[in-house]
């Protein structure tokens, strides 16, 4: 055992995070942490790394355990800021590195003294710190850390820069590759994929499949949990549940359960009307007996055959009130159904570009010449590793930066939303309701939709500038799915959401009678929603 929580509680002021939670991890253990937005998962992290006090429960580590922890948009290098990006990678080899420079210093004096007398005890030191050097990875380091930083995006032409010229994104990949160089027996993943593209997820998978270290990584990539994970643990409404296999495998398993749970409560159901058409039944022919009774001058008396059937009668009352507690008690959590009423598209052929090049400046173009011919029903996805112009591609045909080279065409009927994966087009003076109730919808249908989409009750009348990155995304696509648009372009709109908010997405976004010209990183979203897919690139 590393770590285990035991019948842990948890609340904060607004709502109750984790109730009577347990959780042991094993050596080797490779679990999934999931559940939507805000169920606890971070906090789970912190309780781990003990950083948050709990209500109730304990915390057990075993002696002298390495616990490493990838925090959440962790860019916190502020200290490192001067550095450059391969200087803080190669952090965690610190006394390797001064190992070389005693090496080479003995190296050196070696040389100055030539044949004296101190020359066989020099000889001895430099072969005994070359053995030390060699045994503890010295040779292998350096080259373990040029191919981690290239594994996850981050090439040759970043390993010079300072760490404070790097974008946020940039400084979580430099932070997940340090932790990966560092020696640990459990490693915390919160979110480890938000700032990788696909190249990227796919190397990380490589590379958690060869590591001797346990982990518990929260990830919204369904490919990438299936690749990573042998136990799922799931946290729903305070109560965190441990299944065997991967992600898939766990979705089976709920559904089954599910299902298990509907048919309890359907046959409770069942016997609930059973026992209160007996009771019924009984108290019926008690109350005629007793009449007859009556009826007969015998007042005052009810007959020992009469007794035995108010019994029964009383008897079944109660067997139907305890079924019908059953039925109350077991009933599966049933979220609030929606269906978004689409309008017609406007107009079948939407948006045209005909042998665009992307870039911000003619001397550095990020393509070659591009074309493409979107059409209502089309459901276009943009590919590719970060820095081949997905995101200038988009800018482009919105007009918002010129193209290099050949025309953007938008037709007349075209009505676009647009999503920006910074979130810029969301009003902060604004509530989260306000800024979606501006689009012309029902107030009623406005608060069931951002429910859906995982914006709790508290949250929909905060100001949108004290929300988090994914509350703003969150809000800004209910925005979207509700205008009358007829071209919608998403810029990885699955970034900062749960997946149980991204299926309400994808089922909306499969309803849209118009276009989408969409780029995400996450497999699964585009090969259930896309069309047919673009790659822009120099090749």
């Amino acid at each position: 055992m590393l770590a285990q929580l035991r019948n842990v509680s948890l609340s904060f002021p607004d709502k109750k995070v984790l109730e009577d939670a347990s959780l042991t991890v094993y050596p080797g253990d490779r679990i999934s942490l999931v559940g939507e937005n805000g169920v606890g998962k971070t906090s789970l992290f912190r309780i781990l790394k003990g950083r948050l006090a709990l209500d109730s429960g304990e915390v057990s580590l075993s002696r002298g355990v390495r616990i490493g922890h990838l925090e959440q948009d962790f860019a916190g290098m502020e200290e490192n800021s001067r550095h450059t990006c391969m200087e803080v990678a190669l952090e965690p080899f610190g006394p390797l590195i001064e190992l070389e420079k005693y090496i080479e210093i003995l190296a050196s004096k070696l040389g100055e003294a030539g044949e004296s007398e101190r020359t066989s005890e020099l000889l001895a030191d430099l072969g005994e710190a070359q053995q030390r050097l060699e045994v503890s990875g010295g040779y292998e380091f350096r080259a373990r850390t040029q191919s981690t930083l290239t594994g996850l995006g981050l090439s040759k032409a970043f390993w010079d820069r300072a760490v404070s010229d790097l974008s946020a994104g940039q400084r979580v990949r430099l932070a997940l590759a340090r932790l990966l160089l560092e020696d640990h027996d459990l490693i915390l993943f919160d979110e480890p994929t938000n700032h990788l593209d696909v190249p990227a997820r796919e190397w990380l998978e490589g590379h958690l499949a060869g590591i001797d270290a346990a982990y518990v990584l929260a990830s919204h990539d369904r490919r990438f949990l299936d690749a990573v994970s042998s136990k799922v643990a799931h946290i729903d409404r305070g109560k965190l549940t441990v299944y065997s296999g991967d992600y898939t495998a766990f979705r089976q398993q709920l559904r089954q359960a599910e299902e298990e749970g509907w048919r309890r409560y359907e046959k409770s159901r069942k016997l609930a009307k059973k026992l209160q058409r007996q009771a019924q039944d009984y108290q019926r022919w008690s109350d005629a007996g007793e009449k007859k009774k009556r009826g007969a001058a015998d007042k005052g008396f009810v007959s020992h055959k009469a007794a035995k059937v108010m019994k029964r009668s009383l008897v079944a009352r109660r067997r139907m009130e305890e079924a019908g507690e059953n039925a109350r008690t077991e009933k599966p959590f049933e979220k609030d159904a929606v269906k978004i009423e689409f309008g017609t598209s406007r107009g079948r052929s939407l948006l045209r570009a005909e042998d665009i090049v992307v870039g911000y400046s003619e001397e550095r173009p990020l393509t070659g010449e591009l074309s493409l011919d979107l059409w209502a029903g089309d459901r276009l996805a943009v590919l590719g590793p970060n820095g081949c112009g997905k995101t200038a591609l988009l800018r482009t045909v919105l007009g918002e930066i010129p193209p290099l080279h050949g025309d953007v065409h938008l037709a007349p009927s075209s009505k676009v939303g647009y999503f920006d994966q910074d979130n810029r087009l969301v009003p902060p003076d604004v509530t989260a309701l306000e800024a979606v109730l501006g689009r012309g919808r029902d107030e009623t249908l406005v608060r069931t939709v951002l429910g859906r989409m995982g914006v709790r009750r508290e949250t929909v009348n905060k100001k949108v500038a004290k929300l988090s990155s994914g509350e703003r995304a969150k809000v800004l696509l209910a925005g979207l799915i509700l205008v009358d648009n007829n071209l919608l372009v998403l810029d990885e709109p699955t970034n900062y959401l749960d997946i149980e908010t991204q299926d309400v997405l994808l089922e909306a976004l499969r309803d849209f009678p118009g276009g989408i010209l969409f780029v995400s990183h996450d497999r699964y979203f585009v090969e259930e929603l896309a069309t047919e897919t673009l790659t822009p690139g120099l090749t």
